[in-house]
């Protein structure tokens, strides 16, 4: 991320992975509307998925009474990977986040501490909207981050030293989250899951095009999504 010598530096308070802290650092009130929306939109994915899920134990002779949840499949796979992914990235910019209040990163531009604290806020309330979709179907809500990718993450942040490296960590996570969700959509059966997808993906495309613009590069590289770093 290029800066003169004379870019000031930023006292970074960690923010509460919320929507509405964002808003009162200065963020646009249609925050609080997208944030309603996107949870509502979680609602109704829970009550689908769970609707079929449930018509499904009954078309097989399942019993009615209470059980332990099956394990994960279709679109609740799909929720599970992606509320991974989501823990993931919150940890990974509240980790920034901690550096730069450290000092561990150099000086931070303003702008920089603000969008660090917008899209951790954004992918908490992702998690938040698919651990509804989980928890709505009878599956345990993940707090965790994606086993797969942690440990890949883990070692690119022992490496970041400035403020350049914490953006090309953050690029690439946000790369792998809206590839991942571009892969899954075409496999999703529920429709309110789908539009759930869909609007989090645009999100983490915006993220990408702040960071690449921050990074001097052109913010829209690409004439079709790729899905070439899509987790699975």
């Amino acid at each position: 991320m290029s800066r003169s010598e004379s870019t000031p530096s930023v006292d970074v308070q960690p923010a509460s992975a919320d929507v509405a802290d964002v808003q009162a650092t200065g963020a646009k009130p249609a925050a609080a509307w997208g944030r309603r929306g996107l949870l509502a939109t979680a609602a109704a994915a829970a009550a689908a998925v769970a609707a079929a899920c449930s018509s499904s134990e009954t078309s097989s002779g399942g019993s009615s009474t209470a059980a332990a949840p099956s394990a994960a499949t279709g679109d609740l796979a799909v929720a599970k990977l992606a509320a991974g992914l989501e823990v993931l990235a919150v940890g990974t910019y509240r980790a920034a986040l901690d550096a730069a209040t450290a000092n561990k990163l150099g000086p931070v531009p303003p702008a920089v501490a603000t969008f660090v604290q917008t899209a951790m806020a954004h992918h908490q309330v992702h998690l938040d909207a698919w651990n509804m979709v989980l928890d709505g179907a009878g599956q345990p809500k993940v707090t965790e981050p994606d086993a797969k990718l942690k440990p890949t993450v883990d070692a690119a942040f022992a490496k970041v030293t400035d403020v350049t490296g914490a953006a090309n960590l953050a690029l690439l996570l946000e790369q792998i989250a809206a590839q991942t969700y571009s892969k899954a959509i075409p496999t999703l059966q529920s429709k309110d899951a789908i539009m759930l997808a869909a609007q989090i993906q645009i999100i983490d495309q915006q993220h990408q095009s702040i960071l690449l613009y921050a990074l001097g590069m052109y913010p829209v590289p690409e004439v079709f999504q790729s899905t070439a770093k899509a987790a699975s």
